[in-house]
């Protein structure tokens, strides 16, 4: 079994998925059945994992079992599955291990819980670093990176991908390579950088596709339907929505499509489908039915807020949003709404919020947008500050977030594989290009530059 699960693991990382899910399914141990559950869960094969889920449930009580159980059950519409599900994420803040983190982000998507499972995530990069579990490192980051652009952070989140990326090839993970492609193709889409979107989105389902491998061929696709959402292109965009929602195992992913569904929505109404907009509302309530977080009430609401033209569910979004980049989308979304109502003075407030966030952020085309808003409604003041950290490469900007959680040059070396010597000659570099002399300084600035720019938490 030790054999048959390597080959099984060997597909996964770098082969045909569902090949992956064929192999590992013929074991019985649960690790056997996790690792299964692990590749349908990368085909996008619900059928295959909830069947994995109720096979796991036979075996002893345990956080493992737990969490691909309640997976699995959960899916299948059994009560029990969301129970199991609560119980593995209360016993995942015990772990010190990056698959387990791993394991809870999964737990956590399957409730609807996104914010949720975005924390997990991060956790698991973080651990996975400290563990220095090199082996695994690329496939960690790949949530890692999906966190940090879901928490706003694109800088950060594309310098993750862009060492993933470099770790997987020289790996050989080439499904882990599509997985950091296809996340550079969506924060390319956030830039507005269409040149970069398209080309790493086509090499990302270039391996996807045949790979079947839907989980990350669903994410290229969403990147190149964000890119004509972020454009204002609603009817190319609704379409490709449509598409990633109708897209079976291999070729797309539920959680995908979930993920993407307040996009879906938005494209609608930008389209002018108010039906199409109906529907992606209410499959995002299906999906939404176990979540308890705010921000997954936040995003609920900011739906409703568009597919039935509520001010009052905008206004419930925006108080219930912990996480500022989506908090900035619906101010947008509701300054839009009171300018075009002949609210000026009531649509700035929420337009200059919009405007800042998406500037800090780096998402060009919707600070555009919100400048070009604020601007109809009778502003224009200077644009809020770059961030200064955006001088600085995807490698220094590792670099300078090490520094500021503490870690010594030696210590960033072995964490980015590098010698102290080149870690010391990149903080030679940092420096002026910030204008600071010290690491202290260094990690004060980045530091600031995380500080919150709204009442919703951290940008």
């Amino acid at each position: 079994m030790e054999i048959s699960r390597l080959r099984g693991r060997f597909e996964l990382n770098s082969g045909n998925a569902a090949e992956a899910v064929r192999i590992l399914a013929a074991g019985e141990s649960l690790d056997m059945l996790a690792d299964a559950a692990e590749a349908a869960s990368y085909v996008g094969d619900m059928a295959a994992l909830a069947e994995l889920g109720r096979r796991a449930a036979a075996h002893p009580e345990g956080f493992l079992r737990d969490a691909v159980a309640g997976i699995g059950l959960t899916l299948d519409g059994d009560a029990a599955g969301p129970g199991l599900l609560r119980r593995a994420l209360t016993r995942a803040g015990e772990s010190k291990d990056a698959a387990e983190f791993l394991w809870a982000t999964a737990a956590a998507s399957s409730l609807g819980e996104w914010d949720l499972a975005t924390e997990m995530a991060a956790r698991a990069g973080q651990v996975a670093r400290m563990s220095g579990m090199t082996g695994q490192l690329p496939v960690v980051l790949e949530f890692a990176a999906t966190a940090e652009r879901l928490a706003g952070e694109l800088a950060s989140s594309r310098a993750v991908s862009e060492e993933g990326l470099e770790l997987a090839r020289e790996a050989g993970y080439t499904n882990t390579v599509a997985a950091h492609l296809a996340n550079l193709a969506v924060l390319a889409a956030l830039r507005g950088d269409e040149e970069s979107c398209v080309r790493q989105a086509r090499e990302a389902l270039a391996i996807a596709l045949p790979h079947r491998v839907g989980l990350r061929a669903g994410l290229a696709a969403y990147a190149l339907a964000l890119l004509d959402l972020c454009l204002g292109r609603y009817a190319a965009a609704h379409d490709r929505f449509t598409a990633i929602a109708a897209a079976g195992p291999g070729a797309g992913h539920p959680t995908v499509a979930w993920r993407s569904t307040p996009d879906r929505v938005e494209a609608a109404v930008g389209a002018g489908d108010e039906a199409g907009a109906r529907e992606a509302l209410a499959a995002y309530e299906r999906w939404s039915a176990h979540a308890g977080t705010p921000e997954s009430r936040a995003l609920l609401a900011r739906c409703r807020g568009l597919a039935d033209s509520s001010e009052d569910a905008f206004g419930e979004a925006l108080r219930l949003h912990t996480n500022p980049f989506e908090a900035a989308r619906t101010s947008l979304l509701l300054g839009e709404r009171l300018r075009r109502a002949q609210r000026p003075g009531e649509a700035r407030a929420h337009l200059r919020t919009a405007w800042e966030t998406f500037e800090r952020a780096g998402a060009r085309p919707w600070a555009r947008r919100a400048q070009d808003e604020l601007r109809a409604a009778g502003e224009s003041g200077q644009a809020p500050p770059v961030p200064v950290l955006d001088a600085l490469t995807p490698q220094e900007l590792r670099i300078a977030g090490l520094v500021a959680d503490g870690l010594s040059s030696k210590q960033i070396a072995a964490r980015l594989f590098l010698s102290p010597r080149t870690v010391e000659y990149h903080l030679y570099k940092i420096y002026p290009k910030l204008g600071i002399g010290s690491r202290t300084d260094l990690a004060r600035l980045v530091v600031l530059q995380k500080a919150p720019v709204t009442e919703g938490g951290m940008l």
